[in-house]
């Protein structure tokens, strides 16, 4: 009995350090569009405000989100257990592994460009750590971020977007991840509820709702640092001088992908289609947030968060160079073969020989 009291004490003092922290971490992410009712509901320490300000007032109060002090911020602050330098090494790491298995673009003219185009948007941003950014020889349509600033950009990627700015701003989504320190901090958390539910797992069937409770709050967290780097990515993006509406466009192309392979998969699972809350219980799960959804916010950041410019970078020669060149090498290529090649593994055509041919009847 005194042993379970023990680990009852300990379960409470760990949800109310964890809890606590969650709270403070919602606040981080400011809200662009009206929330639900468990995000309107305050944390139980806090006292509930008389009225919510709007987006740009906790911007001009807080300074956070304001673009003129971009690298002055409190950005990727919080609950972590890596400093800067472990979170260096665990990416280095992590690259070391994928560099092993992975085929690069061997053009330095092209990986000069790419890392360029780059450390230009790290240089406008909130990261406190360099960049090593490499361009994977691959046709998918992917960019991603180690935490400790390693960058890939696949090769399909580049040749697959319109312009230099829209391949900008999906750099800088993820640039903004390793600002905000996005995958320590979901480590840090996820470390956090793993200690959480070993108390809970004395407490009998009590202890069941961590198996859900853990799941589905560290998806929260990982959604709304999908919604936080877009932010961000914006920030860096208008201040490297490029049109914030490029993410925009590239979000749009990626919703119109996502609703074509929900039409595909509607079309060959029919039933599935049809059971009841199935998207509901999809999107609780996803680490993304619906694609329209992160349009709105965007949009809204841009009305009301970015101070209007009239010029603004929207492709270069350059890119559309690299991108000729990309597609150029990426062409298929027929190739001939002489009289007298053999060929492994052909197909052997067999001619008959005049005097092996049957004689035909007359008439």
């Amino acid at each position: 009995m005194d042993v379970n009291r023990h680990y009852v004490w300990l379960a409470i003092c760990t949800a109310s350090l964890l809890f606590g922290g969650l709270c403070a971490g919602a606040a981080e992410i400011p809200s662009l569009s009206v929330p639900d009712a468990a995000e309107r509901s305050p944390c139980p320490s806090s006292p509930a405000p008389s009225a919510a300000p709007t987006s740009a007032e906790k911007t001009q109060k807080s300074g956070k989100y304001d673009v003129d002090r971009i690298g002055d911020r409190s950005i990727g602050n919080g609950v972590n257990l890596y400093s800067l330098e472990k979170e260096h090494t665990l990416g280095q790491a992590l690259a070391a592994a994928i560099d092993l298995q992975t085929t690069f673009v061997a053009d330095p003219d092209i990986n000069d460009y790419i890392n360029r185009l780059g450390q230009k948007i790290a240089h406008k941003s909130d990261a406190q750590m360099p960049f090593i950014i490499k361009v994977i020889d691959s046709p998918d349509l992917n960019t991603f971020a180690l935490p400790g600033g390693f960058l890939y950009v696949d090769k399909g990627l580049i040749m697959e977007v319109d312009s230099e700015a829209e391949l900008a701003a999906l750099m800088a989504h993820e640039i903004a991840h390793v600002a905000a320190r996005h995958a320590t901090r979901f480590a840090t958390r996820k470390y956090a509820f793993s200690l959480l539910s070993i108390p809970f797992a004395y407490l009998g069937p009590a202890g069941l709702g961590t198996k859900l409770i853990g799941p589905l709050t560290l998806k929260k967290f990982s959604r709304n640092a999908e919604i936080e780097a877009d932010l961000l990515g914006v920030e860096y993006q208008y201040a490297a001088g490029y049109d914030p509406q490029a993410f925009v466009e590239a979000l749009e192309k990626l919703h119109s992908k996502e609703t074509q392979m929900r039409a595909r998969f509607a079309k060959a699972s029919p039933r599935a289609a049809k059971v009841p809350l199935h998207e509901q219980i999809a999107l609780a799960f996803a680490s993304y947030p619906p694609t329209d959804e992160r349009i709105q916010r965007v949009q809204t950041e841009i009305s009301t968060l970015l101070p209007s410019r009239d010029d603004y970078v929207l492709d270069t020669n350059e890119f559309q160079d690299v991108k000729a060149k990309l597609t150029w090498a990426n062409r298929p290529i027929l190739r001939r073969h002489r009289p007298g090649d053999s060929l492994p593994n052909a197909p052997i055509l067999h001619r008959r020989t005049p005097e092996l041919q049957p004689l035909r009847s007359g008439g």
